[in-house]
């Protein structure tokens, strides 16, 4: 897989107050503080050498600042994803002006299928797709034949308390670091599985740029497994992002 050289980005807007999460925390969201956290990010892909693309917040739409969830990219050509939260599928209209300026070729997702960029995760000549309660399988179905014949698309499971395949994975060259429920299954034959502590397990929700990884604050005992991994780990607070079961790799679509 190619070293990715741009990021979409939107930072949120006051209405991220009104986020969907599960969070027991989420009622303590602070938009201005998400903002600021935002920024800061936003500076870490930067520095990662990334050209980044920020678009305007979005007050009708308090989740779009997950900008992860909205498309798949391969090859030059783009999936807009169907969200399987009906509050959220406004939000890939909105977002495909901005994403054909960026990949001109653009496939979309018809219902009933759902799929959430949150649930794929690429790793060498395939797509790893987990079926959630956000993806179905006719949403991993429509994700094989835009892949076809470019990449293959191998199924995982995701399980509570994992909204997404990548809340509680992440993959950085030929290991997969993560919850050992989650990694333990066949679609990840072939790497390196690290276990986490469950406690730390949505740490793994990291974003992996060539021999760099940026990670969430706070989680010592994942940044040191990816660290022995041979990786240079870079962290950013995102506190109010988790906050709304979110995290790096959420907030940023990698081009």
């Amino acid at each position: 897989m190619s070293r990715p050289r741009w990021a979409l980005v939107r930072p949120p807007g006051d209405s991220f107050a009104r986020a969907l999460s599960e969070h027991p925390d989420r009622a303590t969201i602070d938009p201005e503080r998400a903002r600021a956290q935002h920024g800061a990010y936003r500076e870490a892909l930067m520095r990662l050498g990334l050209e980044v693309t920020t678009l305007p917040p979005d007050e009708e739409l308090p989740d779009s600042c997950f900008v992860q969830d909205l498309a798949i990219v391969l090859n030059g050509r783009a999936l807009l994803c169907r969200p399987g939260a009906p509050s959220r599928q406004p939000e890939t209209s909105v977002f495909e002006t901005d994403l054909r300026r960026v990949v001109p070729s653009v496939d979309r997702v018809r219902a009933p299928a759902t799929i959430e960029g949150g649930d794929v995760i690429r790793v060498g000549d395939r797509f790893i797709a987990g079926r959630s309660d956000r993806t179905n399988y006719e949403g991993i179905a429509a994700l094989e034949r835009f892949a076809a014949p470019d990449a293959r698309v191998v199924r995982a499971e995701v399980g509570e308390p994992f909204l997404h395949l990548l809340s509680g994975l992440g993959v950085a060259g030929d290991a997969v670091v993560g919850s050992e429920a989650l990694i333990d299954q066949a679609a990840f034959d072939g790497l390196d599985r690290v276990a986490a502590p469950e406690e730390e397990a949505v740490g793994c929700n990291f974003v992996t740029v060539g021999d760099d990884v940026l990670m969430a604050a706070g989680y010592g005992k994942v940044r040191s497994l990816v660290e022995a991994a041979g990786f240079r780990v870079h962290e950013v607070e995102l506190s109010e992002f988790t906050k709304a079961d979110g995290g790096p790799t959420c907030l940023s679509l990698l081009v």
